[in-house]
């Protein structure tokens, strides 16, 4: 068997885990108990504690995660929360911390939901949960703030394929799959796009950071 050579010994370095599994099913067990705010307010918790505080995670990982997670149909901070399980400890981690993740956030539904059809009746239960809702919306309006400004940063393309399907989405009321496929085609070919050379069909070489969006936050 042939010696490593020393791009692939980097490679396994810089991919090497600083953390165990157990710490991150215990971040995403108390994250899934814990964290409010929908989707939105969720996926941002991630990305101020596992990129930003921790630096678990690189800022294209997380990025490269959004994008699938979007893509994918079902619950956006959910399946995130599998991928960044997945990226170190691969198919182990994704499934334990996607139970972890999902595990506190069922049980707290079925709670309240028993607690709605019996107590639903009284005043004071429904102020309380009208009370939560406003909160609630408060939070996710911070977290897509925050969201979008790390995500896109001053990138004018992105900006453009942000405002496009935003006001798609406002004009028709609905999330259309294909538009958000139109998006990633149109930012890969304006930079990415195939060129005829002399050895047939080619792209151009583009770093990974800027494929994502823009340059990625440091690990701290």
């Amino acid at each position: 068997m042939s010696e490593p050579t020393a791009r692939e010994t980097t490679a396994f370095a810089e991919n090497k885990a600083s953390y165990s599994l157990w710490q991150l099913i215990l971040y995403f067990l108390r994250l899934g108990s814990f964290g409010f705010g929908g989707p939105v307010a969720l996926v941002g918790y991630m990305h101020r504690d596992l990129v930003e505080q921790r630096g678990r995670i690189t800022g294209t990982d997380y990025k490269v995660g959004m994008a699938l997670a979007q893509l994918a149909p079902g619950r956006l901070a959910a399946q995130l929360g599998i991928y960044m399980g997945f990226v170190h400890y691969r198919l182990l981690g994704a499934t334990l911390v996607g139970i972890a993740f999902v595990l506190p956030s069922f049980l707290l539904v079925v709670a309240l939901g028993w607690a709605y059809v019996n107590y639903g009746g009284l005043t004071w239960m429904q102020v309380v949960f009208y009370g939560v809702g406003a909160a609630v919306v408060g939070i996710i309006a911070m977290s897509a703030y925050k969201l979008t400004r790390k995500s896109i940063g001053e990138d004018k393309l992105l900006w453009v394929v942000y405002l496009g399907l935003a006001v798609t989405t406002v004009i028709l009321e609905s999330e259309l799959v294909w538009l958000v496929l139109a998006g990633g085609i149109l930012v890969w070919v304006v930079r990415a796009r195939p060129r005829l050379g002399g050895g047939g069909l080619a792209s151009r070489t583009v770093p990974r950071s800027q494929v994502a969006g823009r340059r990625c936050p440091k690990a701290v």
